[in-house]
């Protein structure tokens, strides 16, 4: 979604003019990348470094576009078959979109206050990045338990050399009065280096609803940086960081945000990942959250010289003890000689600086038994399926962590290739201190061979847990025909029939998206009360939507 590439491998003028100078400028340049083309930065004064030993396949879609630019391609040929909405409900508006590319959600919810976010294709095509509509990250607010939404465009920001684009997460503050939402803060396409530092970055924003349903967004507040692109000479721990999540717990008012710094390897890394987490106190008025409370990150688990690290997610319990699940090994599993990959999981307690299980000295790995799994507890991964429709080519199989306080639980839910290429569910718990792991149980009930793909958990007041995913078993395991299933089981051993969340299925080779993976890389489902929302992304209008629906 960048609108050119990186032609070398380091900067040689020193400090230069601007990127941008005039609007034909920016015009010729994203058309190039629209068409697959690399544009020059000759006479800027910021130039994208050599991305190093970081992996592209290995980014999220939203780090990723940051470096190759837009285009996954479009499908001009969009079928005239009737579209059905029934429940489901788009929380964008696509007349104010000005490009094809809306997925990536998330979603967080208090009684009937809803806030879903999303990444925008349309954000890329727009400066500056100070007004809403030059924010890759798009928002949706309903004020009606998800039955309408308000599409909000974009984040606010008051910097032109960064920009908002993408992995949004977002959670439920004091009744829904208030919204916390993190995202990818990454530089402008108008960035230059006599304007300032020029960062890879994280922020936060801070969304208060006001007595009539209105949204204000607070400024940005940067968490984590990888540090300044622009000197001639780069800082040898310069690095990306990707793939942000946000979990709180209302009870110690804690907020925890994982995710996973790449490492450009200017200093020797190996760019395979390293997982970190920030924890903050919400302050009783949430307008004055700070950057500075978010401290200084934690290594949950180091970058290896051999192994990817990626797809980290965070779960605050009650009293701020922070579970952070992740994949270890995902697409280095295609070519250092280990074929499978590992679900983690560690536990941070509130106060501390380091895990008290699964670190590097005590790893945890979920998958330790799993049918079909090697004895370290590796599983067969989707990282080695070519999954048709999904523009990235190949899956993950990311984890996703819920707490549930009721049982005493930690849970966890991923897709995995044990049983099958195309994949299933599963689902574990372990106990508040990562031990006495329950049995792994197959959540969706068909044994179709067809794709179960990219879950969310959260768990409801009662202690039920909810589990949701992209499933094709109506159309098969040779289908392109996609649809959004979630199951709701009462206890972690006591399986649930799977209910079809999608009142119309997706054709995603029928489905043109600029974003790349056109899937996004991640659904969502929160649950408030005893009332769970679901968000996906919906392709059944010719292009990707964020779809809300709620049961």
């Amino acid at each position: 979604m960048r609108p050119f590439r990186s032609t070398r491998t380091t900067r040689t003028r020193g400090r230069r003019g601007r990127l941008l100078v005039l609007v034909t400028v920016a015009v010729s340049v994203a058309a190039l990348a629209l068409s697959g083309g690399t544009a020059s930065a000759a006479g800027s004064g910021f130039r994208k470094p050599s991305p190093g030993k970081i992996k592209m396949d290995t980014l999220s879609s939203a780090a990723r576009a940051w470096w190759l630019g837009v285009g996954a391609g479009v499908n001009p040929n969009l079928r005239p078959a009737a579209v059905t909405f029934g429940t489901n409900v788009d929380a964008n508006d696509p007349n104010q979109d000005f490009g094809a590319g809306q997925s990536e959600t998330a979603i967080a919810a208090a009684g009937n206050r809803v806030m879903a976010a999303w990444n925008d294709v349309s954000g890329f095509l727009f400066l500056p990045t100070t007004d809403p509509r030059g924010s890759a990250t798009g928002v949706g607010f309903s004020a009606d338990g998800g039955r309408h939404f308000t599409d909000l465009i974009g984040l606010a920001n008051d910097n032109p050399q960064q920009q908002w684009i993408g992995d949004p997460a977002v959670v439920a503050v004091d009744g829904g009065n208030t919204f916390v939402l993190a995202s990818l803060y990454y530089p402008s396409i108008a960035a230059t280096c006599d304007a300032g530092p020029v960062q890879f970055q994280i922020a936060v924003e801070v969304a208060t609803v006001g007595a009539a349903g209105q949204v204000t967004f607070s400024a940005p507040l940067v968490v984590a940086s990888g540090g300044d692109l622009c000197p001639a000479e780069p800082a040898p721990d310069l690095s990306q960081p990707d793939k942000d999540w946000l979990s709180y717990d209302p009870a110690s008012r804690t907020i925890a945000l994982s995710y996973t710094r790449f490492f450009l390897g200017v200093g020797g890394q190996s760019g395979n990942g390293q997982v970190e987490l920030l924890r903050a106190h919400v302050p009783a008025d949430p307008r004055t959250l700070a950057a500075a409370d978010f401290g200084t990150p934690i290594v949950v688990w180091p970058e290896e010289p051999l192994d990817e690290n990626e797809g980290a997610y965070v779960s605050v319990a009650p009293g701020g003890d922070a579970y952070v699940g992740w994949e270890r090994n995902w697409q280095t599993n295609l070519f250092n000689g280990d074929p499978y990959v590992y679900i983690h999981a560690a536990v941070v307690r509130a106060g501390a600086s380091a895990p008290a299980a699964g670190g590097p000295d005590a790893p945890v790995v979920v998958t330790q038994g799993q049918q079909n799994s090697s004895p370290a507890g590796g599983v067969k991964s989707m990282a080695a399926v070519v999954i048709p429709g999904y523009s990235r080519g190949v899956g993950n199989d990311f984890p996703r962590v819920a707490v549930d306080a009721p049982l005493g639980r930690v849970v966890f839910v991923w897709n995995d290739a044990s049983l099958h290429p195309l994949g299933d569910i599963f689902l574990r718990t372990l106990d508040l201190s990562l031990g006495s792991p329950g049995a792994i149980a197959k959540v969706n009930d068909d044994s179709s061979f067809a794709l179960h793909f990219m879950p969310a958990v959260s768990v409801r007041a009662n202690g039920a847990i909810v589990t949701s995913w992209f499933d094709r078993r109506r159309g098969g395991p040779n289908s392109t025909l996609t649809d959004y299933y979630a199951e709701v089981r009462a206890r972690p051993g006591s399986s649930a029939s799977d209910a079809r969340i999608t009142t119309g299925q997706t054709d995603w080779n029928g489905t043109g998206s600029l974003v790349n993976p056109n899937f996004g890389d991640y659904t969502d489902n929160t649950s408030t009360g005893n009332r769970t929302y679901f968000t996906w992304s919906d392709g059944r209008i010719g292009v990707p939507q964020p779809f809300v629906d709620r049961r």
